[in-house]
């Protein structure tokens, strides 16, 4: 029975997360996001909407004297876009420290992304209709949660060091908790992207 109780104990502290307090001097706020901070969706839109971020040039088939035309634009174009639109990341509200922001579901946080499109096929159309090539950026609406953030623990540092010496201590020691919930988020998220002609008359 010892040996189990023994066995159990060392389970238990190995699979438990202790994480030691930091100084995050100078700053002295209640929470603090960093890189362990996850961005978790709570809630998302059934539909997805297309955002048109780029149209190009219109083509028009002649109304008389053919049946219809063969157009390939044949270029290529490059555009950035937003990896969200509308909504708060809320990333304002509190600060965040570390290499990324925890503004994307995944990995790292980028502002923008590039969407590049090569036009190296064609479309077929009836005669008096048009064509334009288009980028499209599909999203969908979403709302979460970051989860996981730095908890003001009341204790003080000076953040230490050569030639701080005399810098006053303030409130900056911290202490990860991976459950606790920093704020809110709701945005446009893109989804995907898709590049066509976009055939009217």
């Amino acid at each position: 029975m010892k040996i189990k109780h023994i066995i159990l104990s060392i389970v238990t502290l190995t699979s438990t997360h202790i994480f030691a307090d930091q100084c995050l001097y100078p700053h002295n706020e209640p929470l603090i996001m960093g890189d362990e901070t996850k961005k978790l969706i709570t809630q998302q839109a059934r539909n997805t909407w297309e955002d048109w971020i780029w149209r190009g040039d219109i083509y028009q088939c002649a109304s008389q004297g053919i049946q219809r035309c063969d157009y390939q634009w044949g270029k290529s174009v490059a555009n950035a876009y937003a990896w969200n639109v509308g909504g708060t990341l809320n990333l304002g509200s509190i600060p965040v420290i570390g290499k990324y922001l925890p503004g994307s579901i995944n990995a790292g946080y980028t502002k923008t992304k590039t969407l590049t499109s090569s036009y190296t096929w064609g479309v077929t159309l009836d005669k008096g209709w048009s064509a334009q090539p288009v980028q499209i950026v599909v999203r969908r609406w979403m709302r979460g949660v970051y989860k996981g953030t730095y908890v003001q623990t009341g204790a003080k540092c000076d953040g230490g060091g050569i030639g701080q010496l005399f810098r006053p201590a303030r409130t900056s020691m911290y202490r990860f908790d991976p459950n606790r919930i920093a704020t809110t988020w709701t945005s446009n998220v893109a989804i995907s992207t898709k590049v066509k002609y976009h055939v009217f008359r």
